[in-house]
Formats: structure tokens, C-alpha cells, sequence
């Protein structure tokens, strides 16, 4: 996921998809039990590390400019932490976070940026951390930053810390539709607590080889913040109705803790022509087709 530059290393940061999201009553310590099938777009921010003089971080791209109020950056906290495991106070480094996706959208970019800055600065540093090394350092910035450190389709349970490569899981051909609400996801978790909920039960690890097996699977699941983030906002709603009306959708759902929202076609061809045909009918959303990355 990362790659040597003369200057540094440049690492990419995906979405994340939750294709599925099971929550559990809030546990003592104030975190909620997860278990989600998760996939990774092939969109997504860029960052940027080279050898520098302490740590910094520059923003750069098209929705930087929502993080500029933002004092602390989970990418910065990812290279603070990085250091501190290192045991090298010495280390430091220029980070450039160029910004594409949509901030509080659900769909992880802060914890993917963190990823990002994981890999890139344990290259750059040359540092002797495994992948699960890097995730069990970014368990402490954020419960979804363990699973974009491998950035590949996984099983994420626990808080998050658990994270379950799939052995077997098809790339898929999607849309992803951000209809401009930003969503705090304590926000959602709150009023998911308001509805009561009850305890996690354990499920099968998902697994399938093509496109119907994956649509029969996450069929018999769904999305446990998908209500009360529609109740909060409304227009999660119009954009699940958006995609479901699209030709071609065969599976239309919320992703992560909302607002973006996500739609599985038979093709990239079909989602790229309903991205065209949304982007004409509501300018100010976000459609971006991608693909879902499989198992590796």
C-alpha cells in the first residue's frame, strides 16, 4: 500500500465500506461490541511523508478545508504514536494529507489517514513493524484504524481490535453516494442506545467466491446504525431511494455510521453511468463509482 518516492513515501488511504455493521449494547467502558464486513474503494486521500524536523502536517486537496479548525489530526496522533513505539524521539517527519473523500461520512477517512500514515512512516523511518504490529499501535487512535492498516476485505469485531482477513470475498463493482450531511457518529451511537438495544450474538465468518454469493450474504444482514442515522438525517433516506431507483442496483445500503451511502452493481460501467445520471439530478452530492477490493 505504500510506495518508495525520492522524497518520501507517498501511502494511499481508501474508503472503507462497511457492507454490513452488527452493533451490541454499549458495554461498561463506554464502547459498543461491532462486528462488520468491511471492504476498501479504490478512492480515497493520498499522504505524503518525508524526513523533516519534528512532526508536521500540511492539508492539501478538495475537502481539506473542513479539517482546518481541527487541532488533532488522527494522522498527526498515528505518527506520535508511531514514535513513541518506536522508542526513537528523534524521528521526524513532514506529512501532506491530500483530502478527497468527504469528512464525517462514514467511511473512515480519518482512520484510513492514520493507516496511511502507519505504513508510510514505518517505511520512511525503516522501522521492523509487521502489519499487526501498525494495528495493534493504531488500536489506540481509533477503533477502525486496526482494520485500514490492512486495508483489505475483513471481518472487523471486537470495539475493532479484531480484525479477520477473508480468505474468500470478490471485488465488486460500486457506487458510493455521499449526499452532503455531515454525521458525527457518537451522534448515531447515541440514539442507537435510545432504542435499547441487546447484546451481540456471535455470526459465521462471511466468505464467498462471486457476485450473487456476496449479495446472499449481505442480504441476511444489514446495517444496525442505518435507522438512527436516518432519523437524524433525513436525506440518508432520499439518497438509499436514489440508489435503489438506479438501473442496475441490486443492493443499496448505508455505510459505516452514516451519511455515504453505498450501491452494488453488476458491472463498473453501470455505476459509472448512475453516477453520471445522480451528479445531473443532485450536483451538490458526491457520487464516486469504484470498486470494493476482494480478498487478496
Amino acid at each position: 500500500m505504500s510506495l518508495a518516492l525520492r522524497e518520501g513515501v507517498e501511502a494511499f488511504a481508501p474508503a472503507k465500506i462497511n457492507l454490513t455493521l452488527r452493533a451490541g449494547r454499549v458495554r461498561a467502558d463506554g464502547y459498543h461490541p461491532l462486528d462488520s464486513l468491511v471492504v476498501f474503494a479504490d478512492w480515497g486521500d493520498t499522504l505524503i511523508a518525508a524526513l523533516g524536523e519534528g512532526l508536521t502536517l500540511t492539508l492539501e486537496g478538495e475537502t481539506a478545508g473542513a479539517l482546518e479548525d481541527e487541532t488533532h489530526n488522527l494522522a498527526l496522533k498515528a505518527a506520535w504514536a508511531l514514535r513513541a513505539a518506536a522508542g526513537q524521539r528523534e524521528l521526524g517527519a513532514q506529512l501532506t494529507l491530500i483530502k478527497r473523500l468527504p469528512v464525517a461520512a462514514g467511511l473512515g477517512g480519518g482512520s484510513s489517514d492514520a493507516a496511511a500514515a502507519l505504513r508510510a512512516l514505518s517505511a520512511l523511518w525503516d522501522l521492523d513493524f509487521s502489519l499487526r504490529q501498525l494495528a495493534e499501535i493504531g488500536s489506540a487512535i481509533g477503533a477502525d484504524v486496526p482494520v485500514c492498516v490492512h486495508a483489505r476485505a475483513a471481518r472487523m469485531s471486537g470495539i475493532g481490535e479484531t480484525v479477520t482477513p477473508l480468505a474468500a470475498w470478490p471485488s465488486l463493482p460500486a457506487l458510493i453516494l455521499h449526499p452532503g450531511a455531515a454525521l458525527p457518529t457518537r451522534d448515531v451511537f447515541t440514539a442507537f442506545d435510545a432504542g435499547h438495544p441487546a447484546a451481540l450474538e456471535p455470526a459465521a465468518l462471511p466468505a464467498a467466491g462471486g457476485l450473487d454469493a456476496a449479495l446472499r450474504v449481505l442480504e441476511a444482514s444489514g446495517n444496525d446504525l442505518e435507522a438512527p442515522a436516518r432519523r437524524l438525517r433525513p436525506v440518508i433516506g432520499e439518497a438509499l431511494a436514489l440508489l435503489r431507483d438506479m438501473p442496475g442496483a441490486r443492493l443499496a445500503r448505508m455505510s459505516g455510521s452514516g451519511a455515504s451511502c453505498f450501491a452494488i452493481f453488476e458491472t463498473l460501467d453501470a455505476a459509472r453511468q448512475c453516477a453520471g445520471l445522480i451528479q445531473r439530478a443532485r450536483p451538490d452530492w458526491t457520487a464516486a463509482p469504484v470498486t470494493l477490493g476482494g480478498a487478496a
